[in-house]
C-alpha cells in the first residue's frame, strides 16, 4: 500500500473545499468563469481616469512636485541655466519610471500632459493586472470585484501621489502570479524571465519589490515545513532556486542605485490602526474612514460567501503581506506613509484570489453591488466638493509666481492655526458646511485636503528653486547651497516660525504666504510685502539678525 504523502493531502483539502457547499453556495466552487466583460472593465478604467484628466494631476500631492521635477531634468538637458540651484546625478535609482516615461513622452506632448497620461496609465496597469490575474487563475470578475479594485487604486497612495508605487504594484500582482504557477507548473524560463520583472519593478519602486520577498517567504515558510515533516528539503529548495537569479538581480540594483532619503524611523500604534482603513480614503475627512470601513465589510462578506481560491502557500503569502503591514514603521527613514501604503495592494492581492461569483447571484449580491456603487457615488462627490476650492487657490498662484523674478529662492507658508484641526474638529467642521449648503472656503480647503504642492506646477520650467521641492534623483540640489528651511510642511504657527527663524544671513528668499507675516511674528526677518492675490501674499524675506543655532552645535 502506497505511504501517505504531503501532496495527497493537499489533494485531499482540496477535494474538501471543492464539496464543501450550503444552500446559499458559500465557497462554492463554480465552472470555469468567463472573464470580464471588456467593457465594464474599460469603464472601470474610464472612471478611474476621469478625476485625473478633469484635475490635470494637479491635485494629487506629489502630481506638481512630479511635475516641477520632470520639466527641470527638461531644461537642465537643454542648457545650464539651473546649474546655480541644481546639477543631474550619475546613478540608477528607485521611481525611475515616471522619470524615463515622461521624458520620452515630453519630446511630442508637454511635461504636464506627459505625467497626465503616465498617472492614467499607471492606474490603467494596476487594474489591468488584477482582472489578467483573476482570469488567468480560471475566476470570473464581476462588477462587485471591479469596484473593490477601482476603491482599492483610489487609496492614500494615489491621494499622496505615489504613481510609480501603484504602476509597480500592477507588475507586482502579475510576477506573484508568475510565482505561484511556477511552483505548480515549473517553466524552464521562469529564472530568466522573473529576474528581469524584478529588476523592472525594483527601478519602479522599492516597495513592491518588498511585499513581493515577504509573499515569497510565506511560501517558502509553509514548504520549509512540508519538507521538515516529510524529512526532506525538495519544495523550498525548489522555490529558493526559481529565484537565484532575481535575488542576484534585486541585490545588484540596490548596491549601484542611490540610497534614496535618510532620516528618522517612526513607529505609531495609532496611524497604524487608521492605517487599516486607508483602503478608498483620498482626503482628510474623517468620513473616509467609515467609507472604507464598509469596503472592507462588503469584500470579507464576498470573501465569506465565495471563499478564495487560494492553497497553503498562497494563503501563507497573503499573512505574510500582513505580518509586513504590522511590522513597518510609519516613516521609514523619513519617508513618510510607509505601512499604509501596503494595506490597498494587499487586499486587491485577496480580490485576485476571490472564488467567482455564483451563476445565479442572490439578493444580497445586487446589494453588495449597490452598496460599492453608493461609495464610488460619494466618493466623487467629496471629491468634487472638497477639490472645488483648489481651482481658486490654484489661480492665486498662478497669479503670485508671475511676481516672482528669475534665481529667486522660493518658500511657502501654507494655511496654518494655532492648533492643527483634529479628526472631530474636521468632520465638525464639514457637517456644518454640508448642512448650510456652503461650498468649501478657500480659507478652509486644508483642513480636508493638502494644497501646498500646487504651487510647484505654476513653478515648474522657471529657473527658481522651491525649498519644498523633492529632488534626490536625476536632479539633485547643488551641493554648495546653504541649508534653506521649508515651512510648507509646517501644521501649526508655531512650527512656520520655527523654520523662519533658520533662514542664513545673507539670503533673500521670496514667500509665498497665506498668514500675515510680520515684524512683530518674526522680528529678526526684514519682511517687504510685494503682492497679495485673493488672501495670498508675496514677501521677500532678509535676515536681519544673528542665525539662531542648535543647543547642540
Amino acid at each position: 500500500m502506497p505511504s501517505y504523502t504531503l501532496a495527497m493531502e493537499d489533494q485531499v483539502l482540496a477535494a474538501r473545499a471543492s464539496s464543501r457547499q450550503d444552500q446559499d453556495g458559500r465557497g462554492a466552487v463554480c465552472p470555469a468563469a468567463k472573464g470580464a466583460p471588456p467593457r465594464h472593465v474599460a469603464l472601470v478604467m474610464l472612471a478611474a481616469a476621469l478625476p485625473i484628466l478633469a484635475s490635470g494631476s494637479a491635485f494629487f500631492v506629489d502630481g506638481p512636485n512630479h511635475l516641477f521635477r520632470v520639466t527641470l531634468w527638461e531644461m537642465m538637458r537643454a542648457d545650464d541655466a539651473v546649474a546655480q540651484f541644481f546639477q543631474a546625478g550619475d546613478r540608477l535609482y528607485p521611481n525611475l519610471a515616471i522619470d524615463v516615461f515622461t521624458s520620452v513622452l515630453s519630446k511630442v506632448v508637454p511635461p504636464s500632459v506627459a505625467l497626465t497620461l503616465f498617472i492614467c496609465t499607471a492606474v490603467s496597469v494596476y487594474i489591468a493586472a488584477a482582472v489578467w490575474c483573476r482570469q488567468a487563475r480560471g475566476e470570473g470578475t464581476d462588477l462587485p470585484i471591479l469596484l473593490v479594485i477601482l476603491l482599492a487604486v483610489y487609496s492614500e497612495p494615489l491621494y499622496w501621489g505615489l504613481f510609480n508605487y501603484i504602476l509597480g504594484l500592477g507588475v507586482m500582482f502579475v510576477a506573484l502570479h508568475r510565482a505561484t504557477e511556477q511552483h505548480e507548473t515549473p517553466s524552464d524560463g521562469f529564472v530568466v524571465v522573473q529576474a528581469l520583472i524584478l529588476g523592472a519593478m525594483c527601478l519602479i519602486s522599492i516597495f513592491p519589490v518588498m511585499l513581493y520577498v515577504c509573499f515569497c517567504c510565506g511560501m517558502v515558510t509553509v514548504a520549509a515545513c512540508d519538507d521538515w515533516r516529510a524529512r526532506r528539503f525538495a519544495e523550498s529548495a525548489k522555490l529558493l532556486r526559481s529565484h537565484w537569479l532575481s535575488a542576484l538581480t534585486v541585490g545588484a540594483l540596490l548596491l549601484v542605485m542611490e540610497p534614496g532619503q535618510s532620516g528618522p524611523t517612526e513607529w505609531h500604534l495609532i496611524t497604524k490602526v487608521t492605517g487599516v482603513f486607508s483602503v478608498g480614503k483620498t482626503t482628510n475627512l474623517s468620513l473616509e474612514y467609515g467609507l472604507s470601513a464598509l469596503v472592507l465589510g462588503a469584500l470579507g462578506w464576498l470573501v465569506w460567501r465565495r471563499g478564495l481560491n487560494a492553497g497553503r502557500h498562497e494563503l501563507a503569502g497573503l499573512i505574510a503581506g500582513g505580518l509586513l503591514f504590522i511590522v513597518m514603521p510609519k516613516d521609514l527613514m523619513s519617508v513618510g506613509a510607509a505601512d499604509r501604503r501596503l494595506v490597498p495592494a494587499i487586499v486587491t492581492l485577496a480580490v485576485i484570489y476571490l472564488r467567482s461569483p455564483s451563476p445565479q447571484p442572490v439578493g444580497l449580491d445586487r446589494a453588495v453591488s449597490a452598496l460599492l456603487f453608493a461609495i464610488v457615488a460619494v466618493k466623487a462627490g467629496l471629491l468634487v466638493y472638497l477639490w472645488s476650492p483648489l481651482k481658486q487657490i490654484d489661480t492665486t498662484y498662478e497669479a503670485i509666481a508671475k511676481q516672482i523674478p528669475a534665481n529667486a529662492i522660493v518658500l511657502l507658508v501654507p494655511q496654518v492655526e494655532e492648533v492643527r484641526p483634529g479628526a472631530v474638529e474636521r468632520a465638525r467642521r464639514f457637517a456644518s458646511l454640508v448642512s448650510a449648503f456652503q461650498p468649501v472656503p478657500a480659507t478652509e480647503a486644508h483642513v480636508f485636503v493638502e494644497h501646498p504642492h500646487l504651487l510647484l506646477r505654476h513653478l515648474a520650467g522657471r529657473n527658481v528653486l522651491p525649498t519644498q521641492v523633492f529632488l534626490n534623483f536625476w536632479a539633485k540640489r547643488a551641493p554648495e547651497l546653504q541649508q534653506l528651511p521649508d515651512p510648507a510642511t509646517s501644521q501649526t504657527l508655531a512650527e512656520v516660525v520655527a523654520e523662519l527663524a533658520w533662514l542664513p544671513r545673507e539670503v533673500t528668499v521670496f514667500v509665498v504666504s497665506h498668514i500675515a507675516l510680520d515684524d512683530a511674528l518674526i522680528p529678526d526677518l526684514a519682511m517687504r510685502k510685494i503682492t497679495e492675490v485673493g488672501g495670498v501674499r508675496l514677501y521677500s524675506a532678509t535676515r536681519v539678525g544673528d542665525l539662531l543655532r542648535w543647543p547642540d552645535s
